[in-house]
């Protein structure tokens, strides 16, 4: 296989996992969206638990891709902070783009003789 071959399927296979990570990091992000805490959240230890929900606040969070639900404590003093988020899917998105990112780029350069 010719380096000029070798460096054109490196870029292309770089860009083929960015596009991967960012779509499934957007995924993430849309299903995080689409189902809120107060609707689909686990309470965490030492949250209140009832028929209405206790979420006080809910953000988006990329590490892990997901969403950061604040509970009201069931002991009444302030709150607790849970995450909805796979840190292993995370992990596997973030190293996907970084991955693919480095092997576009790099794989792309022309080697010195």
């Amino acid at each position: 296989m010719r380096s000029s071959t070798r460096r054109t399927l490196a870029v292309c296979v770089g860009v083929l996992f960015v596009g991967f990570g960012l779509y499934a990091g957007v995924m993430q992000l849309g299903a995080a969206w689409k189902n809120p805490c107060s609707r689909f959240g686990t309470p965490p230890p030492g949250a209140v638990v009832s028929e209405t929900p206790a979420v006080v606040g809910e953000q988006r969070s990329f590490w892990p891709i997901g969403s950061v639900c604040d509970w009201r404590r069931a002991d009444g003093r302030g709150t607790v902070r849970s995450d909805n988020g796979d840190l292993a899917l995370s992990a596997a998105t973030y190293a996907a783009i970084g991955g693919g990112l480095t092997l576009a780029v790099l794989g792309g350069r022309p080697r010195r003789p």
